[in-house]
């Protein structure tokens, strides 16, 4: 049942992002978020932060259903503690082009995301 419910604060949050829907992206998520990310600020604290990095986002990319999919999830749970990789395509590209990994954590039985990593594969020259 766990897997079903993180599955499903995952979609939500992917749906959020492919229509725009900010209040949808930050829904979920702990207050304090802490997030890698592939541009700069390569770090940001607190959903204030995360926030900007969205709006950010949206500066390069408009909301569409091939905006940000998320391929190969994989979810491994806890009683209270989860984390989830997956790829990342953006903007309808046809190669992966990120790296996704989720932490979660269960909050009056209520799974939120308390961590993201986004990453770039490195091309060797």
């Amino acid at each position: 049942m766990d897997e079903v419910q993180i599955r499903e604060v995952i979609d939500l949050w992917e749906k959020a992002i492919q229509t725009g829907d900010m209040k949808g992206i930050l829904a979920n998520h702990t207050e304090d978020i802490l997030m890698f990310d592939v541009p700069e600020p390569v770090q940001s604290k607190g959903i204030a932060e995360y926030e900007k990095t969205w709006n950010l986002f949206f500066q390069y990319e408009r909301p569409s259903s091939d905006a940000f999919v998320i391929e190969e999830l994989r979810v491994t749970s806890g009683n209270d503690v989860a984390f989830a990789t997956g790829v990342l395509r953006i903007g309808g590209s046809k190669e992966s082009i990120c790296r996704l990994t989720l932490g979660l954590k269960k909050v009056l039985g209520k799974w939120i995301i308390a961590h993201e990593h986004h990453s770039a594969p490195h091309k060797l020259v």
